[in-house]
C-alpha cells in the first residue's frame, strides 16, 4: 500500500484544484438535499411533537346543560383514564360591551391551520385577574375540560365513566358531551402533510438526479486520471492497486463533498420547517437530525465508490502499454459536424465542435460521452420539474380547474328557501347573470357503504356548473356524478349502477333513510362545499345528484312533498360587475328578508383543501427546476475546465501552427455552444414529455383534468438562455486557454 498511498498523495498536491471543485459541487448539491430531507422530517413531526410538548388535552368534556359543579371536573380528573387535565371558562357576555386588552403573547394552541373542523374559530386566552372584574361578572361562563388519556386508556371506557359521573348531579342537568379532538389533530396533519411531502419529494429527485450527474463527473474523472495507469503499471503496480487508487482518489471527493453537505445542511436547517409547521415547531433554530444527515453522508460518500467500482476495475484492465503508451485499440470517434464547419471555413468552429464530441486519444483523451449525458439529463429534469410546476401554478389559480364556475355562493347553511322566496330576493341585484340553486347532503355509496359528501344541483340560469372530467351532469332522480377519487373507491366506471343511501332530515327532528339504485352519468371536480363541521367535497371526492334528492322537509319553509327548498345559490354576475359590493348588497337583502345574521353568507373562495395545501408548496417544482439549472451549469463548468486543462497539449500545438490567441478562446465558445446544443436538442423533448407524463400521474390521483400546462415561452426562452449562459461560462476556460504557453507546456510533455 506504500506506492498507492505515495501516488494518492502526489495526485492531491497536483490535482487539488480538481478534487476540490467537484467536493465542492457534491456539497452544494447535497447540502440542497439534506437540508431537504431534513426539514421534511421536521415539517412533518413539528405539530405531533407539539402536541407532545404541551401535554396538549386529547378530548374535551362539555356539559350541555347549564354546567356542572366544581366537584364533578374534580372527580373526573381522578378517573383512571385520565393522565392529566385542565379546566377552562369559556365566557358567553349577555351584553355587548367594548373592552380594551393589552396583548402579552402569541401563543400556539390548535389553530396551527385556521378553518380545521371545529377549531377554525378565533381563540383569545384572558387573564386569572379578569374573572374578578365587573366585566367578567356580567358574562356567564362555562366550565368544560381538556383531558389527556393514560397511553393505551380506552376511549369508549372514559366516556362511559365520564358520562356515569355526571348523572350523580341530576341538579344542575347531568348530561354532557365527550368531544374527540383526533379528528381535528388528523386534520391538521393532513393541512400540514402536503408540505412536507413536496420537500421530501423535492428531497428525493434532486437527490437522484444529483447522483446520476455526480456519478458521471466522478466517471469522467476516473478515465481522465487513468490515462497515466499505463506508466504506474509498466512501474509495478497492480491491477488490484490501481483499482484502489482510483477509488481513494474518488473517496477524498465523496467524503470531503458529504461533509460539505452535512455541514450546508446544519446551516440551513433554521429554514425549516415551511409552512404552518413553522407555527407548530416548539424547538426552532438550528437542529441536527443525526439519522438523516448520517443517511445522507453514507449515501453522498458511498453510493458514488459503489458505482464506480466495475469503471475503476476496467479502466485497471486497459492500462496495457509498453512505457505509457496507451493509444485506443481502434480510431477514434469523428464529428460530423466539426468536419462540416471546418470545410466550410469555419476553422475555430470545427476545432471546437471536435473537442466537445471527439473523445481524443491518448493522454489527451476526453470522456466527452459522460458530459453530454450529464449536461442533457440535468436540463432534461429542469425543464420537467417547469413543467410540472407550471401546471401545478395553473390548477390553484384556475378556479375552473378546481370546479368553482361561478364567483359567489350564497350559503344559507343549515337553513333553506324555496325557489319562489330566493327568486324575489334574488331579483333584486341586476348584476346577477346566472343562479344555480343546491342543497348539501352526505351520501353512503357502495357495497361497504361509505359515507360520502355530497351536494344536489337544482334549476339554473346558465349552464356548466359542474367541471366534468366525463359524462354529463344529473338530470334525474336515478343519476349520479361522482368525483375520480369516489368513483375508484366504489370500483364503477361511467355507465354502471351503484347503490346509494340518502340521509334525509325531516320534521319534526328526525332522520330518515331512503335507498335508491342509480346510474353514474358522470365524473366531475368539486370545490369544498360543506357546512358547519361536516365533511367537505373535495377535488376528486364527492358526489352530485338533483337538488329534490337531498331537499330536507320542513313545514315552517314550506319544503314539504313536492316542494323543494334549496341550501345555497351559485352566483355569476354580469362582466364588469363589482362582485364584492355586489355580494355585500345581496347578503345585506337576504338578512333583511329574515335569515338570521350570520347564518346566510356571500362567499367567494371555494378552494377545496387540497388545493388550499397545494398552493402552500406549488412553487417546490420550479425551486427544483432552478436547483437542477443551476447543476447543468456546474456541469459544463467542470466539462469546460477539464477538457481544457485535459487539452492543453493539443492547444499549444494549435498555437504553434499559427491559432491566434481569439481564435483559441472562439475555439472553447465553440466547444461550450456545441455541448449546450446537443443537451438542448435531446433535452428539452425529453423534459417536455417527462414533465407531462408525472402531471398526469398527479391529476389523476388528485382527480383533476390531466392536461398540463407546457410553458411554451419558458422552452422557447430557455434555447436563447441556455446558449447564452454555455458562452458566458466558456470565457473564463477560453481566456485561460489563450494564454497558454506552447514552450512551456510542450516542453513539460
Amino acid at each position: 500500500m506504500g506506492a498507492t498511498w505515495l501516488a494518492l498523495r502526489a495526485d492531491l498536491r497536483a490535482r487539488w484544484r480538481a478534487m476540490a471543485g467537484l467536493a465542492l459541487l457534491l456539497g452544494l448539491i447535497g447540502g440542497v438535499v439534506l437540508a431537504a430531507a431534513a426539514g421534511a422530517r421536521r415539517t412533518d413531526t413539528a405539530y405531533p411533537r407539539l402536541l407532545r410538548w404541551a401535554n396538549a388535552a386529547q378530548v374535551d368534556v362539555v356539559p350541555n346543560t347549564d354546567g356542572l359543579p366544581t366537584a364533578y371536573f374534580t372527580a373526573l380528573g381522578r378517573l383512571p383514564q385520565v393522565a392529566s387535565m385542565s379546566t377552562t371558562g369559556s365566557p358567553e357576555p349577555q351584553l355587548a360591551s367594548p373592552l380594551a386588552f393589552r396583548v402579552s403573547a402569541i401563543v400556539a394552541d390548535t389553530q396551527i391551520v385556521p378553518g380545521v373542523g371545529t377549531n377554525g374559530e378565533p381563540t383569545a386566552l384572558l387573564s386569572p385577574p379578569f374573572t374578578a372584574t365587573a366585566a367578567s361578572r356580567r358574562a356567564s361562563y362555562g366550565i368544560e375540560a381538556g383531558i389527556r388519556l393514560r397511553p393505551g386508556a380506552s376511549m369508549d371506557r372514559f366516556a362511559a365513566a365520564a358520562a356515569a359521573l355526571a348523572k350523580r348531579y341530576p341538579a344542575s342537568g347531568g348530561k354532557i358531551d365527550i368531544i374527540s379532538l383526533s379528528d381535528g389533530v388528523a386534520a391538521t396533519q393532513r393541512a400540514i402533510r402536503p408540505e412536507a411531502a413536496a420537500l421530501a419529494l423535492f428531497a428525493a429527485l434532486a437527490g437522484l438526479i444529483a447522483l446520476a450527474v455526480i456519478v458521471q463527473l466522478l466517471s469522467r474523472q476516473l478515465t481522465l486520471d487513468s490515462a497515466e495507469f499505463p506508466v504506474l503499471r509498466a512501474l509495478g503496480m497492480t491491477r488490484g492497486r490501481l483499482v484502489t487508487l482510483s477509488l481513494a482518489r474518488t473517496a477524498v471527493i465523496t467524503g470531503a463533498g458529504g461533509l460539505a453537505a452535512v455541514g450546508i445542511a446544519i446551516a440551513a436547517s433554521p429554514l425549516m420547517p415551511i409552512g404552518a409547521a413553522r407555527l407548530a415547531e416548539p424547538a426552532p433554530g438550528v437542529e441536527v437530525n443525526l439519522a438523516v444527515l448520517a443517511a445522507g453522508f453514507a449515501v453522498f460518500a458511498l453510493v458514488p465508490l459503489a458505482v464506480l467500482v466495475p469503471a475503476a476495475w476496467g479502466a485497471a484492465g486497459r492500462a496495457r502499454g509498453p512505457l505509457g503508451l496507451a493509444e485506443p485499440a481502434r480510431p477514434g470517434h469523428v464529428s460530423r459536424q466539426g468536419s462540416l464547419l471546418g470545410g466550410a471555413g469555419s476553422v475555430t468552429g470545427g476545432i471546437g465542435v471536435r473537442m466537445a464530441f471527439e473523445p481524443g486519444r491518448g493522454r489527451t483523451a476526453v470522456p466527452v460521452r459522460s458530459a453530454l449525458v450529464g449536461t442533457t439529463v440535468a436540463v432534461a429534469s429542469g425543464l420537467a420539474a417547469a413543467v410540472f410546476g407550471a401546471s401545478l401554478i395553473g390548477l390553484v389559480g384556475t378556479p375552473h380547474r378546481y370546479g368553482q364556475n361561478w364567483a359567489q355562493v350564497l350559503d344559507l347553511g343549515f337553513g333553506g328557501v324555496t325557489s319562489q322566496f330566493a327568486a324575489k330576493v334574488l331579483a333584486r341585484e341586476p348584476a346577477l347573470a346566472g343562479v344555480a340553486a343546491g342543497n348539501y347532503g352526505q351520501l353512503s355509496i357502495g357495497t361497504g357503504q361509505a359515507i360520502v359528501p355530497a351536494i344536489g344541483i337544482g334549476p339554473a340560469r346558465g349552464r356548466d356548473y359542474l367541471t366534468l372530467l366525463a359524462g354529463r351532469a344529473p338530470s334525474a332522480p336515478d343519476e349520479i356524478v361522482l368525483g375520480a377519487q369516489t368513483l375508484r373507491a366504489v370500483h364503477r366506471r361511467v355507465g354502471q349502477t351503484v347503490r346509494v343511501t340518502v340521509d334525509q332530515i325531516v320534521n319534526p327532528p328526525s332522520y330518515g333513510r331512503t335507498s335508491r339504485t342509480m346510474r353514474i352519468v358522470g365524473v366531475a371536480v368539486f370545490p369544498s362545499f360543506s357546512r358547519g363541521s361536516f365533511t367537505a367535497t373535495d377535488l376528486g371526492s364527492g358526489a352530485a345528484v338533483q337538488a329534490a334528492v337531498l331537499s330536507e322537509s320542513s313545514p315552517q319553509t314550506g319544503c314539504m312533498g313536492r316542494v323543494t327548498c334549496y341550501n345555497f345559490f351559485l352566483l355569476r354576475y354580469r362582466p364588469g360587475a363589482d362582485a364584492r359590493a355586489d355580494g355585500a348588497r345581496l347578503q345585506a337583502a337576504v338578512i333583511a328578508s329574515g335569515c338570521p345574521v350570520g347564518s346566510c353568507l356571500v362567499t367567494t373562495d371555494q378552494r377545496p383543501s387540497d388545493i388550499r395545501n397545494d398552493t402552500g408548496v406549488r412553487d417546490t417544482p420550479l425551486l427544483l427546476g432552478a436547483v437542477l439549472a443551476l447543476l447543468a451549469l456546474a456541469t459544463l463548468i467542470h466539462v469546460l475546465l477539464t477538457s481544457v486543462q485535459r487539452r492543453r497539449p493539443d492547444l499549444a500545438v494549435l498555437k504553434v501552427l499559427g491559432l491566434r490567441p481569439s481564435q483559441v478562446l472562439g475555439t472553447v465558445l465553440w466547444q461550450a455552444s456545441a455541448l449546450a446544443a446537443a443537451a438542448l436538442l435531446v433535452g428539452l423533448p425529453l423534459g417536455v414529455l417527462a414533465g407531462r407524463w408525472a402531471w398526469v400521474l398527479f391529476a389523476r390521483s388528485a382527480g383533476v383534468a390531466p392536461e398540463a400546462d407546457i410553458p411554451v415561452a419558458l422552452v422557447l426562452a430557455a434555447i436563447p438562455v441556455t446558449l447564452l449562459l454555455a458562452i458566458a461560462i466558456a470565457v473564463g476556460p477560453g481566456w485561460a486557454a489563450a494564454r497558454i504557453r506552447p514552450a512551456r507546456v510542450l516542453h513539460a510533455e
